[in-house]
């Protein structure tokens, strides 16, 4: 299996005192400076490798360990905007509300199943006398660097902000695992028919499973909680919830779930 990050994304490395996107769904930056100087370089989509900073503040046991992995948006954001009211609670509680106030948003998450220290990963990049730079500015990795964090064993999460991971979620699989293309639909040829029935009919209502902005092709906004719905009318409206799904890859994360249906009476439909 080849270990590298599809066209165009890339992969940073950044210290935290510990890791919950659950709860804080941004990575953030007490002065806005380092925030917007990260935002020249970061690309949508782009990767962040998280590991323990190596201060009393961090978990003993998570200081230098990798801790799991980020994928962020390159949009600036305050830290209100994407966490939890718990999540910004305690941070007050422990004097840190004026701290990370300025971040960029997390759209995925996972957290790393197996223990391994930053400098085993990230050989070139990382260096305990920058620690403190990189834990402000963060740090590129380089090609091979990333071939190496693409092994490590992790479990896709929930981010505070975003929908649900559904099935489709890796768990205790190779990070590179996220990035493997879906196999394409086999093509066909030839003659087809169709064969029409009258009977009974229904109207259904389907919702689309995940992030609808993507059908399109478009960014989701923060805060935005619109859905894409589907009203349609079918003869079955299970087999037409899998008819819907079909067209979409199987390493997709969105799917088509049929709501609720209604019979309308007798129709001419195979729909």
């Amino acid at each position: 299996m080849s270990y590298e990050l599809p066209e165009g994304k890339n992969m940073w490395i950044r210290s935290f005192y510990g890791f919950g996107p659950e709860e804080d769904g941004y990575v953030g930056w007490s002065q806005e400076v380092g925030r917007d100087h990260i935002l020249k370089f970061i690309q949508h989509g782009d990767l962040i490798m998280i590991y323990g900073a190596g201060s009393a503040e961090t978990e003993k046991s998570q200081r230098s360990y990798i801790l799991g992995f980020v994928q962020v948006d390159a949009t600036a954001i305050r830290d209100a905007d994407k966490a939890s009211p718990e999540a910004m609670a305690a941070k007050a509680k422990r004097g840190w509300a004026e701290k990370w106030t300025y971040g960029i948003p997390v759209r995925r998450a996972w957290r790393a199943t197996e223990k391994l220290l930053i400098r085993q990963i990230a050989t070139k990049t990382y260096r305990p006398e920058a620690g403190q730079a990189i834990g402000v500015w963060g740090a590129e990795l380089e090609v091979e660097e990333i071939a190496q964090a693409l092994k490590i064993k992790v479990t896709e999460i929930n981010v505070c902000g975003e929908p649900p991971i559904n099935a489709e979620g890796i768990t205790n699989e190779p990070f590179a695992h996220v990035f493997k293309p879906s196999r394409g639909f086999p093509g066909s040829s030839g003659a087809r028919t169709s064969i029409y029935e009258d009977g009974k009919t229904f109207v259904y209502l389907a919702r689309f499973e995940g992030d609808g902005h993507a059908l399109v092709g478009r960014a989701k906004p923060i805060g935005d909680k619109s859905v894409v719905m589907k009203i349609g009318v079918s003869n079955d409206p299970t087999r037409r919830e899998g008819e819907l799904n079909s067209g979409i890859p199987p390493a997709a994360l969105g799917k088509w779930k049929c709501l609720t249906s209604a019979p309308m009476g007798l129709n001419r439909a195979n729909c």
